[in-house]
């Protein structure tokens, strides 16, 4: 059940993922229309969504690691161990602690790429 989720939740990031590139390289596309009206250019550029989708998928795993290391951290200082607490223990405050941790570091993960 659990690899489901994980494999679940890896699909739709690699969907935001692309589907975000998309829509921001169509909102700065129709942004400089009035800029190019006079040029005659495809509305969306083939080599810029894909420059737009590999630069992504780049940050977004430079950004899993980042997150991947902080619970390693998180999981070596707290006197117990998180897996086993939340996955077998079913510790509540231990999954909200790593909950909180995670939105923390991806908070400030996505400031600083973006």
């Amino acid at each position: 059940m659990a690899k489901k989720i994980v494999h679940l939740s890896l699909c739709l990031a690699i969907i935001w993922i692309i589907s975000a590139s998309v829509f921001s390289t169509h909102v700065r596309a129709q942004g400089n229309v009035v800029q190019t009206a006079t040029q005659a250019s495809p509305m969306l550029d083939v080599k810029v969504l894909v420059g737009l989708v590999i630069e992504s998928v780049v940050f977004s795993i430079v950004g899993l690691v980042v997150l991947l290391i902080g619970y390693k951290i998180f999981d070596v200082v707290t006197p117990y161990h998180l897996n086993h607490e939340i996955a077998e223990d079913n510790n509540t405050a231990a999954g909200v602690a790593v909950a909180g941790l995670l939105i923390a570091l991806g908070l400030i993960v996505a400031a600083a790429i973006g």
